[in-house]
């Protein structure tokens, strides 16, 4: 899979305030719909949690050869809906684009912060200002890749997509949505990897270092919970 690093600076420091295990990534069954009119589904990371915090997967959207769209996954988990005349919808977000990718944060290369001081003067004397941004490194994808199965270690990897996912141009997508209430055979699929995740971490030489990821579907049915990680996530991301 070909694909571009893409360097997003985002102002501000991050709460990084995580329990011992850390944060929970989020997993969700995806529908994407191509437009020859035929369906995909699959499985696809929608945040990546860990010690660091919770990383958003999502898409990046070249407008025109000045300017361009990033809108990433939160818990409003919209739709992503684009017309024939080449104007994307998402959620209330309404724009054309010459170009959409799928971007997925990367594993292991979290954030990096850099600080930048500056003199100011004014009528008062002289002011130092401090500006701390955080940087973030996603991988850029022309085509998504829709994994069919689930791997040994239960999380979704995006730099190991070669034999358990289909990649699907994002020019001839025109629906990706989440799904709430997904078929039998991928509820079979998530238990079966779910029994052999926690098969390799149950015994004595087991770390507990890692979380099961939490499903989207799931999710939506524990409204307390659902509530109480979303406050969570809208509070660290700012």
């Amino acid at each position: 899979m070909k694909y571009l690093i893409l360097f997003i600076i985002c102002l501000g420091l991050l709460n990084t305030s995580s329990a011992d295990m850390g944060d929970p990534s989020i997993q969700g069954v995806c529908k994407i719909t191509t437009k020859d009119n035929i369906s995909h589904e699959g499985f696809i990371t929608l945040i990546n949690g860990g010690f660091y915090g919770m990383f958003s997967n999502g898409f990046y959207f070249e407008i025109d050869d000045s300017s361009n769209n990033r809108i990433l996954y939160d818990f409003n988990f919209y739709k992503l809906q684009k017309t024939k005349d080449g104007t994307f919808n998402v959620g209330y977000n309404s724009f054309k684009a010459k170009r959409a990718y799928f971007i997925a944060h990367t594993p292991y290369h979290y954030y990096s912060k850099k600080e930048q001081n500056n003199i100011i003067i004014d009528p008062k004397g002289p002011k130092l200002v401090t500006k701390k941004t955080n940087e973030f490194t996603y991988k850029l994808f022309d085509s998504i890749p829709l994994f069919k199965e689930l791997p040994r270690e239960y999380h979704l990897r995006y730099d190991k997509t070669e034999k358990l996912a289909e990649k699907i141009a994002m020019s001839d997508i025109i629906s990706i949505e989440i799904i709430k209430k997904p078929q039998q055979v991928w509820l079979d699929k998530i238990a079966k990897a779910k029994k052999l995740y926690w098969d390799d971490n149950s015994d004595e030489n087991s770390t507990g270092d890692f979380l099961e990821p939490t499903w989207y579907h799931e999710l939506i049915q524990e409204p307390k919970r659902f509530n109480s990680l979303r406050e969570y996530f809208n509070k660290w991301k700012k």
